[in-house]
């Protein structure tokens, strides 16, 4: 009886012990992404207030294919991207999208554009797995672009992957100033243009007419009264 219990608590230990060991592996096992699967990209505009943002457009490009070892994956520059110079080690990097933009930009590179609708949404839809950028080229009434950001598709969410991913953190539109306009004039009075003579000359002519006449009237009388005599 003594036997048998001690190989009960050493059959006991050793399960115990097999338990600890594989508990780091059970712990530390995570998600892999599945490479055969498409993903969607959805994105709301909206200000910093929490308002939707309608109009405009968004275009979308991918600059980087996914390389997974192990359940990790990293990004590696694809197609029109290959030689723009930038490390996508750092995804997260706040001036990576602008370089990404410019770059686009300086080549004329054509992305998919899709335009926002009334309720400030855009999707894009059946994406290949990888790194996106997105540019708003054309900004709604009245707002400012938004700044160019990046995306990865899938996403990693408490450790899962997301293949269908919303973007919309991602991005916030500013109001732009509005135009203030000048104060009405008030319109000028128009004046009619000037026919013929002025009228200054009038009053010296009458005066001139009263002379000569005065005048006449003194040379007659002379005369008269010359002849009476």
């Amino acid at each position: 009886e003594y036997l048998m219990a001690l190989h009960k608590r050493i059959l006991t230990f050793l399960l115990a012990l097999a338990l600890l060991c594989a508990f780091p592996i059970m712990a530390f096992a995570h998600d892999v992404p599945d490479e055969s699967k498409t993903g969607n990209i959805q994105i709301t505009m909206k200000t910093s207030d929490g308002e939707t943002v309608p109009g405009g457009s968004l275009t979308l490009y991918r600059v980087g294919e996914v390389f997974e070892d192990d359940g990790n994956y990293s990004f590696a520059l694809t197609g029109d991207f290959v030689d723009c110079g930038q490390s996508l080690a750092d995804v997260e990097s706040t001036t990576l999208a602008k370089s990404l933009a410019d770059y686009a930009a300086s080549k004329s590179l054509k992305g998919t554009t899709l335009s926002i609708d009334s309720k400030g949404n855009v999707s894009f839809k059946d994406v290949q797995l990888g790194l996106y950028l997105l540019v708003q080229e054309v900004p709604a009434d009245g707002y400012y672009k938004a700044d160019p950001f990046v995306v990865s598709v899938p996403m990693m969410e408490d450790d899962v992957y997301v293949y269908d991913v919303d973007a919309s953190p991602k991005v916030e539109v500013e109001h732009a100033p509005q135009p203030t306009n000048p104060p009405p004039t008030k319109p000028n009075k128009p004046t009619l243009p000037q026919t013929g003579q002025l009228n200054w000359p009038i009053p010296v002519l009458i005066v001139c007419g009263l002379v000569l006449l005065c005048v006449g009237w003194v040379l007659y009388f002379r005369k008269k009264s010359k002849n009476a005599q």
